[in-house]
């Protein structure tokens, strides 16, 4: 498929070229990144600006056109959905903005999404009602790929913004295609951060993620995440331990490939899709707590162990500080230890305790 891609853009590019005295200007953009030798000796004028500051929001959307250009649009969508106009922007920030192509890019909206959701007046998953991203998904697990890394990857531009005719790695896609985004960029060591860009990608890929791990189970039901979230709201930690253990006691044992990695999947699975009801975040970088899961009335700070006990990750908790960044935030903080038995995989004991 990409030798046949390849032999077609390089006709492409060889009708542009005969054709440059009638060219004044040519915009070219796609997603796929070939190699410039291996299609671009038909035409070696191209200049690359994907990674350039000057051009970095020429195809995206920016807080200030939103504001200033889209004003009554939102409005309109902000009284649809009960929300001030202020609610209703951080809204679409949270779901739609947080896109960066070069190091020093502003926040670039996904204007399909945001044009979609503005028309529609509701927030929804427009990008990924699109289309499924299977080919990804199936990427991710041939390469046996470790999906929580998503949330935050440190790599050179070498390592993905690259061609992919012959990748191994999934991140050149995952970038390319949308699905990651420049998030810090380190100067002195011309490193770069890629994470998921909003929540509706992150959601939208993670709901897509979860069919490939786990077989008609509860977690299949949107249901019962709603239910989960709705006993943390009511701060009935117990209901909510109830329905995690329920939970992976009916995952069938016999199930291929079911190692202790893929239950830890399964646990960051769980909690990232709490992110529609609940602010979650999911551990990104040494010295973070496993979960975080934030109320109206709680901060919940969860750690995982397995084969360990609860204990053991109460201690970890006090030990390294993560309840420290919610102190001042004023509402109640909870303490939560959960420790996962590998040979009957299932939790085995948790504990919670309210600072």
């Amino acid at each position: 498929l990409q030798e046949r891609l390849r032999n077609m853009l390089r006709s492409f590019y060889s009708v542009v070229k005969m054709s440059d005295a009638m060219l004044r200007f040519v915009f070219i953009t796609g997603i796929s990144k070939f190699s410039q030798m291996s299609i671009f000796s038909e035409l070696n004028s191209l200049q690359n600006i994907s990674m350039k500051d000057r051009f970095s929001a020429i195809c995206g959307i920016t807080q200030r056109e939103v504001e200033e250009q889209l004003r009554p649009d939102v409005e309109a969508l902000a009284q649809k959905n009960g929300e001030t106009y202020e609610e209703a922007l951080e809204h679409l920030k949270k779901m739609y903005d947080g896109y960066h192509f070069s190091p020093e890019c502003e926040d670039i909206y996904n204007p399909f999404s945001l044009l979609s959701c503005l028309n529609d007046r509701r927030y929804s998953k427009f990008w990924f009602s699109s289309g499924t991203p299977t080919f990804l998904i199936e990427m991710l697990r041939k390469c046996s790929f470790d999906i929580e890394t998503l949330e935050g990857i440190t790599t050179s531009a070498e390592q993905f913004d690259v061609p992919t005719e012959h990748i191994t790695n999934p991140v050149p896609v995952l970038y390319q295609s949308g699905y990651l985004t420049i998030k810090d960029y380190n100067f002195a060591a011309d490193l770069y951060t890629l994470a998921y860009p909003n929540d509706e990608v992150r959601l939208g890929f993670i709901n897509s993620l979860i069919p490939y791990y786990i077989n008609d189970v509860q977690l299949t039901r949107s249901s019962f995440v709603y239910d989960f979230t709705e006993d943390l709201r009511a701060g009935d930690l117990d209901s909510c331990m109830r329905r995690i253990t329920a939970f992976f006691a009916s995952i069938p044992y016999d199930l291929e490939n079911k190692t202790e990695k893929h239950y830890h999947t399964i646990f960051y699975l769980l909690f990232s899709m709490m992110g529609l009801y609940v602010e979650s975040e999911v551990r990104s970088a040494v010295g973070r707590a496993d979960i975080v899961l934030k109320t109206g009335t709680h901060i919940y700070v969860f750690e995982l162990k397995v084969d360990g006990s609860a204990e053991d990750a109460l201690k970890q908790i006090d030990s390294k500080g993560y309840l420290v960044p919610y102190t001042a935030d004023g509402r109640k903080l909870v303490k939560v230890g959960v420790n996962f038995d590998s040979a009957t995989r299932t939790v085995s004991g948790w504990k919670a305790v309210e600072e």
